[in-house]
């Protein structure tokens, strides 16, 4: 388990979806031309694209038996 997190915590990937949701919730805090509810909006979008992403990812793997 601790191996994996390693792992992603590597991945250029889990920095720019980290950022990504990050990014928009501190620009709602720091603007008033975003509200902070699109921010949020966003931000869910971006971690459940990358947690979709990296499912495919996954059970592509799980399929070639790597």
């Amino acid at each position: 388990m601790l191996q994996t997190i390693k792992k992603s915590i590597a991945s250029r990937k889990w920095w720019a979806c980290f950022l990504g949701a990050i990014v928009p919730v501190a620009i709602g805090f720091l603007s008033d031309e975003v509200s902070l509810s699109e921010t949020l909006v966003l931000s869910v979008g971006i971690l459940g694209t990358y947690i979709f992403g990296q499912g495919i990812v996954d059970a592509s793997a799980a399929r070639n038996g790597s």
